[in-house]
Parts: structure tokens; sequence; C-alpha cells
């Protein structure tokens, strides 16, 4: 590996670390979102506070990290009608949202999945103010064309496109997809590529398929604690344990280089 490509690797992946935490001096204040629909073992928490069992119409702050257990789904809803639904075993993060109802154009949302998948429907800031909507995934940043789509992190970031379009970046460059289409990032250098129904992994996306955004799910009562919450939530990435995620994270992340290429690279 030479020292440019160590270079571009490198930085992408500062650049995603950097987005998936931003902006961690800002304090908790009144909820951006709340949970519409949880089903199993969800909790919500932030760096600078723990984390607490999830319960529906429950309230999410900016900067909160909510986790699904190996039983749990969420559906998210934002004050700007934006949707989020996550699958069983995911981390995401609220990284920075700002919205006025008078001024959607004017509005943010900034978030990050960190393991796991999630369907999302943008809402008004996605239509109104497309730069100020970015979703930072390991190997790419999704930016948005009025959209609804999957996205699972396995070994690599998938993306499916249902509508609209979505522009995936990474350090070499950002590559667009349009409705119907299917897309992978597995290396930080290269740009992102559409890929056939038949190169996914078996089942990538049917969780996320079968997830109903405005019906009742089914499982365990909402809110209710999960007996051994640590094998429900595990495995996570180390850096993410206790939603703990800065400078000693990041310099881990390059520390283990060889690590990260054979989980992100064919």
């Amino acid at each position: 590996m030479n020292t440019l490509t160590l270079s571009l690797k490198t930085f992408s992946r500062l650049a995603w670390l950097v987005l998936a935490v931003l902006p961690a001096s800002i304090a908790l204040a009144a909820p951006v979102a709340n949970f519409s629909r949880i089903t199993g073992y969800v909790t919500v928490g932030a760096a600078q506070a723990p984390a607490q069992p999830a319960s529906n119409n429950m309230g999410i702050e900016n900067g909160a990290i909510v986790t699904t257990g190996s039983d749990g789904q969420a559906v998210i809803k934002f004050q700007d009608g934006q949707i989020v639904a996550l699958q069983s075993n995911s981390i995401f993060r609220i990284s920075d949202y700002q919205f006025n109802q008078a001024a959607p154009e004017k509005g943010q949302s900034f978030l990050a999945l960190l393991q796991g998948g999630a369907r999302i429907v943008t809402g008004l800031i996605g239509n109104r103010n497309r730069e100020g909507w970015k979703l930072a995934l390991p190997t790419a940043t999704a930016g948005i064309r009025g959209t609804d789509f999957f996205s699972v992190i396995r070994g690599a970031d998938y993306f499916k496109i249902k509508v609209g379009s979505i522009a995936a970046t990474t350090g070499g460059g950002t590559a667009v997809f349009g409705a119907g289409k299917n897309a992978i990032a597995d290396n930080v250098t290269a740009l992102a590529r559409e890929i056939s129904d038949d190169d996914l992994p078996p089942g990538l996306f049917t969780e996320l398929e079968k997830m109903s955004l405005t019906g009742s799910l089914s499982g365990p009562a909402s809110g209710a604690a999960a007996p051994a919450a640590g094998p429900k939530i595990g495995p996570v990435p180390a850096w993410a344990v206790g939603l703990g995620i800065g400078g000693a994270a990041i310099g881990a992340m390059i520390a283990n280089e060889n690590d990260f290429d054979s989980a992100t690279q064919h």
C-alpha cells in the first residue's frame, strides 16, 4: 500500500468518523424526533448520557444514539416528516438535526448509520435543502435527491433505492444511483458502483422490506427491558461500546488498517 493510498483511506475514515460524531460538544436539548413504533429491545442515549430502554412516543434529542438489539426494531419520525426505520442489531446516530417549520430550506439533517441497516424516507429538509442532508456510513457518505432508500452495512455499504436517487461519495468521488437500482461501496478509494439483485448477499434487505412504516410492529411490549441486555445488543464496533465515540476511537481505527481492509474490500 503506497503513501497516497494510505492517506486517502485514512482521510475517508476520519471524515466518516467526524461526521458520525458531529457535533459532540452540543448539549442535548429539545427532542427533534420521536419513536413512533418500537419492538423488542431498543435503547437510546448519547456520549454524555447513559443509554436507557426506549418506548413508543419517547422523544429523541440531537446527538442521540439509538441501538436495536437482536430482537429489536425501531421506527423514528422527525420534525420535518422524515422517517427512519432501523432493523435489528443496528446503531444509528442523529449527528446534527436542525429544522424550522417556517424555513425548511435552511434545515439540515446529518445522520450516521454505524452498524446494521435502515430504511430512510426523507422529509421537508430532503426536499428543500438537499445539500443539507447527509448519511455517514463506514465507506461512503450518502446524499439524496428526494428519496426512499434502504442502506445496510455488511462488510461494505449497500444501498437499494426505491424512490428518487442517492449520491454515494467516497475517497474515489461521487456516484449517483436512481430508483430501482442497487449499489455497493466497498473500497474507500474507489467509486461506489451499481450491482444486480443476483450480486446482493442473500436476504440483505429482507428485514427492512418487511418492516411497516405505518402499521403495528409485532414483538415484545414496547420499552420492555431485556433480561440480558449485553447479548441482545452485541456485537457492536469496539469504538462504539458505551456510546463513547471520540478521539481514542479514531486512533484505534487508524491503528487497525489491516482489519478494516479485510472487512471492506473484496
